[in-house]
């Protein structure tokens, strides 16, 4: 059978500004705060914190899939780091520490935050990306990959909903402001493209499998429903000054 015609589209990552020292700061957290003792007793886990955001910084070469599981971890140990270490300007903080990100579709404007929720928010945008990366590169000629394809857009569609939902508005808020790609509306574009091309891979898969007439016309119309849910979010003009 041949590969399927329809075009799916894939969301490039944002790329960080600058390398980030979060071994440091945190350490010396920890000792002013609590003691030396209790920070040299943390020390293998603030190194390996580092390693995984030197990891972010500098993907080692590797297939999406392997770069996905390392967002999925990089964002879970952030969870972590967020309610026991404060980062941010406030004077009795960690306030050495700042997060700056490129904006993924105008490169030459970037956010630049003392904040955990700016970072949090990169992480989960480059892991909606590479989510949308494993289902473009998915083989769609074959079951096998309609199905990575569906599922991977799906949860590429989770990711930015979640973005939005939970992470965006914390994000913009505050000196260095954000990036466009990581606003609400632009989560939530991202979000709804990520769905009609999952239902696309299942129109794909009820036409492979010679489904009746009526289904894959029903199928059909709730893909175009999908795409054009996306218009009216894309009339949005976002301005961050």
């Amino acid at each position: 059978m041949a590969s399927p015609a329809n075009v799916m589209l894939a969301i490039h990552e944002k790329k960080p500004c600058s390398t980030v020292d979060l071994y440091h700061p945190l350490r010396q957290h920890v000792a002013n705060h609590y003691s030396e003792r209790e920070a040299e007793s943390l020390e293998d886990d603030f190194q390996f914190l580092q390693q995984m955001r030197s990891e972010v910084e500098n993907p080692p070469d590797g297939s999406p899939e392997r770069r996905r599981d390392h967002l999925q971890s990089y964002f879970r140990a952030l969870c972590l780091v967020e309610p026991r270490f404060p980062i941010s300007s406030d004077p009795s903080h960690i306030n050495s520490v700042s997060f700056a990100w490129f904006d993924a579709f105008r490169p030459s404007r970037k956010a630049v935050q003392t904040s955990l929720h700016l970072e949090k928010a990169a992480v989960l945008f480059n892991l909606g990306a590479v989510q949308s990366q494993v289902a473009v590169a998915a083989d769609r000629a074959l079951a096998t990959g309609i199905k990575v394809a569906c599922s991977s857009f799906q949860a590429a569609a989770g990711t930015f909903a979640f973005l939005k939902d939970n992470v965006s508005v914390k994000a913009v808020i505050g000196p260095g402001g954000s990036a466009v790609d990581m606003s609400t509306e632009c989560a939530g574009m991202l979000e709804r493209l990520m769905l009609a091309q999952a239902q696309e891979c299942f129109f794909e898969k009820v036409i492979t499998d010679s489904k009746s007439p009526g289904l894959c016309s029903k199928i059909a119309r709730q893909v175009s429903t999908l795409f054009i849910k996306i218009l009216p979010v894309l009339s949005f003009k976002i301005v961050f000054v």
